[in-house]
């Protein structure tokens, strides 16, 4: 039998997911998965290079058509702590934001806060690597993934875009599900049983060679990453979409 070619993404948030697959005895023999950061693993599916994967919810709109394949996703109940705007000043002196690349949800959902709910213009400049230690007072960086957890020190405010939404929408947010064509369907059981155990025994899961200690790590996966895709979580996905097309001729 052909494996089932699978993406994820590569961050800690994801190590539930990539330690089940990698170490239940079925889904190792039956996939192939291939970890990236979230934009990257978007395009994959987008040009039919995997059969399915852990999806930013943004690309959901350039899919021709896409099932959810197991009740479980990347999402967050308030703070998360790793999508975060980060500035030296408070949001209403901000000017110019830089974007990371990684992500194209965050920015999304970051330009919908801006345009609906802050009802504030910025300009928007890509991120390069080291941006964060010249900034001008009246810039701001949009830092996503594990990389939050090594420069947030550095800074005097940190907005939580998922807080944020959470405050304006009262619903959690989604920043990952897991889709797939026919053939990834068929591995619905066993991912929702495995994901199910992985998620259950976090602390297990903590390697020493993560930036962060393993009381973070806990704290993170157990309070603020939010694994389990309920009906609040598929009415924020819808709402997100939504806003997503009203706005599609302004945003990035």
């Amino acid at each position: 039998m052909q494996k089932i070619k699978l993406t994820a993404v590569s961050y800690i948030n994801t190590i539930p997911f990539i330690e089940a697959i990698r170490n239940t005895d079925f889904l190792q023999k039956n996939i192939d998965l291939l970890v990236d950061y979230p934009a990257r693993c978007a395009q994959y599916l987008e040009n039919n290079e995997v059969d399915g994967g852990l999806v930013p919810v943004g690309a959901l709109s350039k899919l021709s058509s896409y099932q959810i394949m197991t009740n479980f996703c990347i999402g967050a109940n308030g703070k998360v702590d790793t999508v975060v705007l980060l500035a030296q000043q408070k949001l209403q002196n901000i000017k110019t934001i830089y974007l990371d690349y990684q992500s194209r949800t965050s920015v999304k959902l970051l330009q919908i806060l801006a345009i609906q709910y802050w009802k504030q213009e910025f300009k928007f400049l890509n991120y390069t690597d080291g941006i964060e230690k010249n900034l001008k007072n009246d810039e701001a960086i949009l830092l996503i993934g594990d990389r939050v957890f090594k420069y947030q020190d550095a800074f005097s405010y940190k907005i939580d875009l998922a807080e944020e939404w959470k405050k304006w929408t009262n619903l959690p947010f989604v920043f990952a599900v897991w889709v797939g064509n026919k053939q990834a369907l068929s591995l619905e059981k066993e991912l929702n049983t495995s994901f199910e155990k992985y998620q259950q025994n976090i602390s297990d899961l903590y390697q020493f060679n993560f930036e962060i200690t393993q009381d973070v790590f806990v704290d993170y996966l157990e309070n603020k990453i939010d694994f389990i895709l309920d009906e609040d979580k598929l009415k924020s996905i819808k709402l997100f979409l939504q806003m997503l097309e009203e706005e599609k001729d302004t945003l990035l």
